[in-house]
């Protein structure tokens, strides 16, 4: 019995060695690399950033540093509590009187009823990303951590199907290399409304109009609260926040009425802006209206990105 136990201990060890080299499991972690982990604390010794970002997806795809000490520490997908998580833990490395944009997405201002519903809290995998790279003491403090460190640590336990990786995997996460448009002018129309109905499904919306619904103001000011912290905290340590909506393509930004532009966005920094911190705004600038600029209907593509970034940088006085 105890040999079985043995091979069977050591087949299982081989097996979840395997996995964690599939691009399924590295996918996972992909945009965490731009951290310094406890274990590189000593080998990367850049310290004393100018700017740096957080945010979700958006964030991700439309800040890209060239000749300037700045980092886009978004995960991907990233709530406005793992924004201010990733602060408390590395703003060290940013320069007294540094810049830290907060990027804002269309429905950032109603994201903790996402977080409510399991999508992301109960999501060991989404949380993982975050337990890999924040203080042991933080990671205690997030929901699901233990399942969240289980799968960092073995992945084959968490979810044992996925040994057929090991056979068929995925292609690697490649989409920050991309440098050009995907997608045809019909097939864009397309990808903005799927990105409509996911958020629709994502927040249980039957229509754009239901987020004047009472149901989501617990939701609302739950997040002007968690941005107002991560701005308070940027002021106490002597740090300069600024909000910011990233641009989109017109493709997008048809499908969102002028009023839930401003019940959803215009509105939500001006209840969060309270402390008259910069505010830029991109949504609708002529100058990235381009679809040549994006990989899809959302996402800045690599050329897009270096454009954006330098003329962020440049509104920032950062750059001539």
């Amino acid at each position: 019995m105890g040999l079985l136990i043995g091979v069977s201990e050591m087949i299982f060890q081989m097996l979840n060695k395997l996995l964690k080299h599939t691009n399924w499991y590295k996918n996972n972690f992909i945009n965490t690399n731009q951290f310094v982990s406890n274990a590189g604390y000593r080998t990367n010794r850049i310290r004393n950033y100018d700017i740096v970002n957080v945010g979700s997806n958006p964030a991700l795809f439309s800040l890209s540093y060239e000749n300037i000490k700045g980092l886009n520490w978004s995960t991907g997908t990233q709530g406005l509590d793992m924004d201010y998580q990733i602060l408390r833990y590395f703003h060290s490395y940013i320069r007294k009187g540094g810049i830290v944009l907060l990027p804002i997405t269309p429905f950032s201002s109603i994201s903790p009823w996402a977080d409510d519903k399991g999508i992301k809290k109960g999501n060991a995998q989404y949380i993982a990303k975050f337990a890999s790279i924040l203080d042991g003491y933080q990671v205690k403090g997030l929901p699901n951590y233990k399942s969240a460190v289980r799968f960092v640590r073995y992945p084959l336990m968490h979810h044992f199907k996925a040994v057929k990786y090991i056979i068929k995997d995925r292609k690697k996460d490649n989409r920050l290399d991309i440098d050009e448009q995907l997608l045809k002018h019909d097939d864009l129309i397309l990808d903005a409304k799927k990105w409509m109905k996911g958020w629709k499904a994502e927040f249980d919306l039957n229509d754009l109009n239901d987020v004047f619904d009472a149901r989501y103001k617990p939701y609302y000011d739950r997040a002007v609260a968690q941005v107002r912290q991560t701005i308070d905290f940027c002021i106490d340590r002597e740090l300069q926040p600024v909000l910011m909506f990233p641009p989109m393509t017109d493709y997008l930004s048809r499908e969102f009425p002028q009023k839930i532009k401003m019940k959803l966005m215009y509105d939500f920094i001006k209840d969060v802006n309270k402390s008259n911190i910069p505010f830029l705004d991109y949504t609708d600038n002529p100058e990235f209206k381009d679809p040549n600029l994006y990989l899809n209907s959302f996402f800045l593509n690599l050329h897009g990105r270096k454009l954006f970034t330098h003329q962020v940088l440049k509104d920032l006085h950062l750059i001539d």
